[in-house]
């Protein structure tokens, strides 16, 4: 039997939503911050290629990758939102974009 939505205090917090959600939905969080990734990755990607006449998708892999693994510990500080296990597959794609970005031949 899936979990009711009254089941959560939700006036302690719009967090109770997504802790709702994630009881729900058990890849709720990799889903969302997957999505999340892409959006941020293709938007810092064409906004390169719109400024400088070719995108760099190293460059907008890492930041992308940084910047959802900060939101992904932050959201992780906050409350029981976030599984240990996404964590660590965002952590170790955040090392991976690094050794690409680094190791790519345009540097």
């Amino acid at each position: 039997m899936y979990p009711t939505i009254d089941q959560y205090n939700l006036s302690s917090g719009m967090g109770q939503l997504f802790v709702y959600a994630q009881a729900t939905v058990p890849f709720y969080v990799d889903l969302l911050f997957g999505v999340l990734l892409g959006i941020i990755t293709i938007s810092i990607y064409f906004s390169q290629e719109s400024k400088k006449g070719r995108g760099d998708f190293p460059v907008a892999f890492a930041v992308g990758t940084t910047t959802t693994t900060v939101l992904l510990v932050i959201m992780g500080m906050l409350s029981s939102f976030v599984p240990f296990r996404t964590l660590g597959i965002f952590l170790s794609l955040t090392v991976i974009s690094y050794l690409i970005l680094f190791f790519s031949d345009d540097r």
